[in-house]
């Protein structure tokens, strides 16, 4: 008993450079993940103003996506439509699809961020760990349905300029979100577990 309670202070000394390291690290990703929700909130901000106000013709809409043209007057192929042109029901219902697919990535930056901020404050295992990789399950999963949900409703409401829903970063995000639930629940077994063999004890 008195070798092991020696040893004790030891491992304790070697891990605490591991802990700083990942403090440290934890404390650039946060920053990293502060930077890009701050990006995308602004770019969101971005588009939902020039969808509500632009009346420049510099701007293209077709089923591909959203076009910037440089330069003079730009030709406006078939298809397409300048953003200028566009009647008042239809930029609402670009916010309206712009808000539903932006708001979820914005939600699982908030939850990066917010993950290593805990991290960095030395909080690894607690529920609120945890509780965090499951929103970020969970708004992986929105972000993956948001597209369809916007699209057929607009098609429904005859607002619908872009048709398309399906990409490949849509999968992607459904398969990441189920991922990132699992995780969470191991993790909340895992900490139900510790506590109730600290309670035994």
């Amino acid at each position: 008993m008195g070798m092991l309670l020696t040893l004790l202070p030891a491992l304790g000394e070697a891990e605490r450079p591991i802990h700083r390291r990942i403090q440290v690290r934890s404390r650039i990703l946060a920053a990293l993940f502060t930077g890009l929700l701050w990006l995308v909130t602004a770019i969101a901000v971005l588009f939902v103003s020039a969808a509500l106000f632009y009346t420049g013709h510099h701007v293209l809409v077709s089923a591909e996506g959203v076009d910037i043209i440089l330069g003079g007057v730009p030709t406006v192929p078939a298809g397409a439509w300048s953003l200028g042109d566009l009647p008042i029901r239809l930029r609402l219902g670009g916010v309206f699809a712009l808000v539903v697919q932006f708001a979820p990535a914005i939600l699982v930056l908030a939850n990066l961020r917010d993950l290593f901020r805990l991290y960095a404050a030395g909080t690894v295992f607690a529920r609120e760990n945890s509780d965090h990789i499951k929103r970020m399950g969970q708004w992986l999963i929105v972000y993956a349905l948001a597209p369809f949900v916007s699209v057929e409703l607009l098609i429904l409401l005859e607002c619908a300029v872009d048709r398309a829903w399906f990409h490949m970063v849509e999968v992607q995000a459904l398969v990441l979100g189920g991922i990132l639930l699992v995780i969470a629940q191991v993790m909340e077994a895992g900490r139900e577990i510790e506590l109730d063999r600290n309670g035994f004890v």
